[in-house]
């Protein structure tokens, strides 16, 4: 059989880099956006302001450091640390000169806010300490309750809305009606694409989860779950779990 496609589900603007790299380590995969980034323009001044007088500054995501530097060039202050819990936004952040970035190990089981929380209570005192929070609609607070909790001083700002795209059957159907295993690091572009199928009246496809709290959804969702359709979102993790279900599907009758 023909190697079946690696379906990502990231914006647009987040996708080149992941497809580059999967193709260098033989994973053919294409991009399907079922969540749309739109920066939020008039926060971005109250946020630049609120950056000079900051410790520490809190990212969500890649899409809230382009939210950050879009437009007018940036200095970023020397004495602020910048806070992340994805390897894709540490990686954004440093592609803007940032190098003070705390951010949980390139190897870490899960990239999330309770594995960055150990850190950043090693790190330092948050008593009275001045944190801007970069984040887009929605998410979870924990760790802004843990920082409170702890003294910190937190400057919220909405940078970035998270819409829902709208593939098409055209575009849905080709990969829906193929082997193909989908990608999803986020639980609103699954509840989007589950909320297509219903709608279709299509099967849900093969998938992997960037997250347990993605794969959790996706069960509520009509999911069939196994243990290993749950990846670190590296891409070469991501590449072995693909060429380990490409095996598998291979030696099946």
């Amino acid at each position: 059989m023909p190697d079946a496609p690696l379906v990502l589900t990231r914006p647009a603007e987040q996708a080149a880099s992941w497809l580059q790299a999967l193709a260098g380590l033989g994973v053919p995969a294409c991009n399907l956006p079922l969540v749309e980034v739109q920066p939020v323009l008039e926060a971005q001044a109250p946020a630049r302001l609120a950056l000079q007088r900051a410790d520490a500054v809190f990212f969500t995501s890649p899409a809230a450091v382009q939210a950050l530097w879009q437009g007018e060039p940036l200095q970023w202050p020397q004495k602020a640390l910048a806070l992340c819990v994805g390897p894709g936004t540490a990686t954004a952040l440093r592609g803007h000169g940032v190098e003070q970035v705390l951010a949980p190990p390139a190897d870490a089981q899960q990239f999330d806010s309770e594995t960055l929380w150990p850190l950043l209570r090693a790190h330092r005192c948050w008593q009275g300490q001045q944190v801007l929070w970069l984040r887009g609609d929605g998410g979870r607070d924990w760790l802004i309750e843990q920082l409170r909790a702890q003294g910190a001083l937190l400057d919220l700002h909405t940078v970035y809305r998270r819409v829902a795209a709208a593939p098409t059957p055209e575009q849905l159907c080709p990969l829906l009606m193929q082997p193909a295993l989908w990608l999803f690091s986020s639980s609103e572009a699954l509840g989007h694409l589950a909320s297509a199928l219903t709608r279709l009246a299509l099967p849900r496809p093969a998938a992997l989860f960037t997250h347990p709290r993605i794969a959790e959804c996706a069960k509520a969702l009509g999911w069939s779950l196994q243990d290993e359709q749950v990846v670190a979102p590296r891409v070469a993790d991501v590449a072995r779990a693909y060429h380990a279900w490409l095996a598998a599907k291979r030696a099946s009758p």
